[in-house]
C-alpha cells in the first residue's frame, strides 16, 4: 500500500535468514484461537492490536473487512496465492541474479569492501537484471541492501551506460561506484 518492490509483495515468510522461523504463519487466527480453546490455553492479548494509528492495524481492522464485505470475501486467500506466486518468481530472479553475478564478477574482496564487475557485460544486461545485481552487490558489501535506493540504482545504471573514461559516483555516504579500466567498481567507504 505504501509502495514496495516485488519482494514486499512476498509477505512475511515462514523462514528468513536461516534463523527466524514462524511456525504459525500459515495458520488462521480462527485456527489458533480454536486450538487455544480446545487445549485450555490463555494467551496474552496485545491491546495495541486495536490501535488504528498503526497502519498495519488499520489495514487488518478496517481495510481487509471492508474489502471482504464489498469486493472479495476470500481476499486473504487471494493475497496468499499472490504472495506465493510472487515468492516463486522472486526466487527464480534471485537465481538469475546470482548466476549473472558469477558470470561478470572479476573480483570479490569483501574484506576490502570491494566488488569489481565487467562493465561491458554489465551494460549488455536487461535493466531489471542490472538493478538486481547492484542490490545484490550492496547486500554483499553491507549485509543489507537498504544502503541503496531506487534513485541510486538508476544513477549507477546511467553512469555505466556513459562509460567514457574514469568516473565515479557516491550515491550515499557509505557507497562509492567507480568506472575504471572498463570495469565497474562497487565499494563500501
Amino acid at each position: 500500500i505504501r509502495g514496495s518492490g516485488i519482494s514486499g509483495l512476498c509477505g512475511i515468510t515462514a523462514k528468513r535468514d536461516g534463523k527466524y522461523i514462524r511456525p504459525l504463519i500459515n495458520c488462521s487466527r480462527e485456527e489458533i484461537e480454536e486450538y487455544c480453546k480446545v487445549n485450555k490455553l490463555y494467551p496474552k492479548y496485545d491491546s495495541s492490536n486495536n490501535d488504528n494509528t498503526y497502519t498495519r492495524n488499520k489495514i487488518r481492522n478496517e481495510l481487509i473487512p471492508y474489502i471482504k464485505e464489498k469486493y472479495n470475501p476470500n481476499i486473504i486467500e487471494t493475497l496468499d496465492r499472490l504472495s506465493k506466486l510472487v515468492r516463486q518468481e522472486e526466487e527464480y530472479m534471485e537465481k538469475i541474479t546470482v548466476d549473472t553475478y558469477k558470470n561478470i564478477v572479476i573480483e570479490e574482496n569483501i574484506e576490502k569492501f570491494q566488488i569489481i564487475l565487467n562493465l561491458k557485460k554489465f551494460n549488455e544486461l536487461e535493466y531489471i537484471v542490472k538493478a538486481r545485481l547492484i542490490r545484490y552487490c550492496a547486500k554483499k558489501l553491507f549485509s543489507a541492501s537498504s544502503q541503496i535506493e531506487k534513485k541510486h540504482i538508476e544513477d549507477i545504471i546511467k553512469l555505466c551506460q556513459n562509460n567514457i573514461g574514469n568516473k565515479y559516483l557516491t550515491p550515499n555516504k557509505n557507497f562509492k561506484i567507480m568506472l575504471k579500466n572498463k570495469n565497474l567498481y562497487l565499494m563500501k567507504i
